[in-house]
């Protein structure tokens, strides 16, 4: 197991957050919505008002950010129970040495005294993530067929949940 600290970034870590989101558009452009060339050009405010809107955990190694996890809680009243993660990443020279366990299980952490359910989508073709999501306990409820369009191919994601209490 590597030294990784698991840190909730703010504002000030805006460059920290640019980079990480631009590394996980760039190695891992199937798995996001949007893409590398939209997000390389927009002005750091855009990624400030991303950390603004949602707890966004980062993986360290010493100084360098290594990994990604997006939080962000419902504000409807209703709804409020819930959350979406989403741009769950890790960079590829830092992938299976147990970086995204430890990112779940802070997000898992910090869900459970803010929420009741965490949901997310993932590429039904990215076995190794939907791996780590059941090994938390994450359920499928349901298939998007064709949520992603990237050219003229489709991909269908899964949709899954878990339940805290």
């Amino acid at each position: 197991m590597m030294n990784i600290e698991i840190k909730t970034l703010n504002v000030s870590d805006v460059n920290d957050f640019r980079n990480i989101r631009l590394a996980a558009l760039l190695n891992a452009p199937k798995m996001f919505g949007s893409s590398y060339s939209i997000e390389v050009n927009k002005p750091l405010d855009f990624f400030q008002n991303c950390l603004s809107n949602s707890i966004v955990f980062g993986a360290y190694h010493g100084k360098e950010i290594v990994a990604l996890a997006t939080l962000t809680q419902e504000t409807v009243a209703k709804i409020s129970h819930k959350a979406y993660l989403s741009s769950v990443f890790v960079q590829p020279k830092f992938q299976n040495k147990g970086i995204a366990n430890e990112l779940l299980q802070a997000v898992i952490e910090y869900s459970n005294k803010h929420v009741e359910q965490i949901l997310l989508t993932v590429a039904d073709d990215n076995h190794s993530a939907i791996h780590l999501y059941k090994k938390f306990g994450f359920q499928t409820y349901g298939v998007e067929p064709k949520a992603l369009k990237d050219n003229m191919e489709y991909s269908d994601e899964l949709m899954m949940k878990l339940f805290l209490i």
